[in-house]
């Protein structure tokens, strides 16, 4: 593997956060040359001293800047998609960046060649949803699995690990505050660890054939919202009480909050939380790229000093 990736040239897109961060050390490691187009590239910098000099290389610049994705496509081995967004800032803001720019990138990998393009999703997006985030996020998978057969969708469920917006947000939460309202407490989800999610990664680029391949990437359990608090409080040592909130009471709340800068949680977001976030079985997952994802249990105990 080390000799297959040694050299090749690989473009991250949307590579600031803790998965794309997870994802460069993966490839710094077995010798592939790196760029990484961000808008944040203050966050990445540290990462300069991972590899040998000239291998990692972070271009600060809008996605959307006339020419300049086209020009970074040009001659890169592969093409890694992490762009997406959880609330909306702009208007259809979920359809330029889950749809839009998918569509964008295929296009182009497919006139510049490009062997592979691996696209971060989310699992179970369907097109028929009634969350704009879940619908334009198929719409984007179809789009790319039409504009270029050498394309590989990962569907990963909630993602955990040093820097997450997850169990790190209600680490926050909880220092403070006495008392945790869980908004769908019982919808289920297969958390799935940083880590394994850039193995996949790694994996899926082995593939060699010409046609589409996607991959539910989840964790070896499945938790209810309301578990997986009490899980993080029982490792932080910190006795909160849990006040169990149906998604259907905030979606009033959600349509105003919605439009603060920074909201708490959205009408669309109460939307998703509704229905399970669990593998549909409908696509091979981690155990088919011979992963064998690491129990929740066990990691979050040795990342609890981050969350601290």
């Amino acid at each position: 593997m080390q000799n297959f990736l040694k050299n090749k040239k690989f473009l991250i897109l949307g590579g600031s956060g803790f998965v794309g961060k997870s994802i460069t050390k993966k490839l710094l490691t077995h010798g592939a040359r790196v760029v990484i187009l961000t808008r944040n590239s203050n966050k990445i910098k540290s990462l300069k001293v991972s590899g040998y000099p000239g291998q990692l290389e972070i271009i600060s610049g809008n996605i959307f800047e006339d020419g300049l994705l086209e020009l970074l496509i040009e001659d890169k081995f592969a093409v890694i998609n992490l762009c997406g967004v959880l609330y909306e800032k702009n208007k259809n803001e979920f359809d330029t960046i889950h749809n839009f720019l998918p569509e964008m990138i295929s296009k182009l990998c497919k006139k510049y060649n490009t062997k592979k393009f691996v696209h971060i999703s989310a699992l179970g997006v369907t097109k028929d949803s009634s969350s704009v985030y879940s619908s334009t996020k198929a719409l984007g998978e179809e789009n790319i699995r039409r504009n270029f057969k050498s394309s590989i969708i990962l569907r990963p469920s909630i993602i955990y690990g040093n820097g997450d917006n997850f169990f790190g947000l209600f680490s926050k939460i909880s220092k403070f505050a006495p008392i945790i309202p869980i908004i769908g407490p019982s919808t289920m989800f297969q958390p799935v660890y940083v880590d394994d999610v850039s193995l996949a990664v790694i994996e899926t680029l082995k593939i060699n054939e010409n046609n589409s391949k996607t991959f539910n990437i989840y964790g070896p359990k499945q938790y209810s919202f309301y578990e997986l608090i009490k899980i993080l409080l029982s490792f932080l040592e910190r006795k909160r009480i849990l006040i169990k909130v149906s998604p259907k009471l905030m979606m009033l709340p959600g349509l105003f909050l919605q439009n603060l800068p920074n909201p708490p949680f959205t009408y669309d977001q109460m939307k998703l939380l509704l229905k399970d976030n669990i593998s549909d079985g409908l696509f091979p997952n981690l155990e088919d790229l011979n992963i064998k994802p690491v129990l929740l249990e066990t990691k979050l105990k040795e990342l609890i000093k981050f969350y601290s």
